[in-house]
């Protein structure tokens, strides 16, 4: 059972801001590692301080070593932004989260000993993964509750890759959010309280949010991942944001998204994992909203990391408005990476390094033209 005081609106608002994967290191000896974190370090304390939110959600792989005081010091400094201005917090876990030493339930513990706002807890430890719960949301008054936030574990890699490469939600989940839901709305007189869900691995329904690139868009087409393999894929014109890579997603349908349609609650979900995508779209009447990377440690967008700001109305909580917010947009100063990265995004390098390609062998090709016009001139 959470202890915490129950959250509630602010003056008719609730923000959200979400935190995609960090995957902050504990060495930061050399000079690229501390770059990274510093600029990681000023993003987080900017939109902190700039969007003024409710509410955190880291959203897996925030970071990991094999040493629990240095595990508990990378959650000191990745949370320092939240603790210095009291901002409540929640965490689901990735899929590189398990690799560390340090147990998931054990982390989970450093999370709320480093700072203690934490919301997130295991409420039912026997079904499969680490902090599967939800958080109710009351409103200005703090008397009804009016938006529910669930925080699920998606898991790391599935037991048979011939099946699938990663894992996601196990039935014993998907059966826990139903029961769960199903209590909820009994203890509501049948009320359906409208809901966020929050998950590192995004469901497959996020492949309905992209087509197969038709000749004129290959230019801003990702790579297949997975089953997709082979194909090229473009976001459909609905979809706000930017498709870097495609969703990397379970080979399987765990069933949680038919869940979330059977009892009408969810209207946002929100996903890590996919460092550059920073999409979002409608598929059933379920936004799907994808966070790129918040830092610079791993493969990034550019100077477009970024956190994802969700805001609702206690007037009208299912009509809420989300939108990203990039260490550009705030005008900030990157250190840690080169010209090129700095000033282009992933897909605008690999075009000019495509053109730049093209253009040598262009250039070469006219050379030799030119070389042999000039010869045969010479044989005359």
């Amino acid at each position: 059972m959470n202890e915490k005081t129950p959250l509630k609106f602010n003056n008719g608002k609730f923000k959200i801001m979400a935190i995609g994967d960090i995957h902050a290191p504990f060495d930061l000896s050399d000079e690229e590692t501390r770059l990274k974190a510093e600029d990681t370090s000023l993003l987080l304390n900017t939109a902190a301080e700039r969007l003024k939110p409710d509410f955190a959600v880291f959203m897996g792989d925030m970071g990991k070593d094999d040493d629990e005081e240095k595990t508990r010091e990378i959650i000191r400094r990745i949370t320092a932004p939240l603790s210095a201005r009291n901002i409540p917090y929640g965490i689901v876990f990735g899929n590189h989260d398990p690799e560390c030493a340090i147990p998931k339930e054990r982390q989970l513990e450093l999370y709320n000993e480093v700072y203690d706002n934490l919301y997130v807890y295991d409420s039912v430890p026997k079904i499969t993964g680490v902090g599967n719960c939800n958080v109710l949301v009351k409103d200005s008054d703090g008397k009804e509750d009016i938006l529910n936030l669930w925080f699920a574990d998606s898991n790391n890699l599935y037991d048979d890759r011939d099946v699938s490469y990663y894992d996601i939600l196990h039935d014993d989940q998907v059966e826990w959010y139903k029961t769960t839901a199903a209590e909820i709305i009994k203890n509501h007189n049948g009320r359906v309280i409208p809901a966020a869900w929050f998950m590192h691995i995004p469901v497959r329904e996020e492949y309905n949010l992209t087509h197969k690139a038709k000749p004129y868009e290959l230019p801003w087409c990702v790579k297949g991942f997975g089953k997709r393999e082979g194909g090229y894929y473009v976001k459909n014109k609905s979809v706000d944001g930017y498709l870097g890579e495609d969703p990397a997603c379970s080979e399987f349908n765990s069933g949680i998204f038919d869940a979330w349609k059977e009892t009408g609650d969810v209207k946002l979900a929100v996903f890590g994992h996919d460092h550059m995508n920073d999409f979002a779209g409608v598929t059933d009447g379920i936004m799907l909203a994808q966070c790129k990377t918040a830092g610079f440690h791993v493969y990034t967008d550019g100077g477009n990391s970024g956190v994802r700001l969700i805001t609702f109305d206690e007037n009208d909580v299912e009509h809420f408005t989300t939108e990203m917010h990039r260490f550009k947009d705030f005008g900030l100063k990157i250190r840690c990476l080169g010209p090129v990265m700095r000033n282009f995004h992933d897909r605008q390098v690999i075009n000019i390094h495509t053109l730049s390609w093209l253009g040598g062998g262009l250039a070469a090709a006219g050379a030799a033209v030119y070389g042999i016009k000039k010869l045969k001139d010479i044989l005359k």
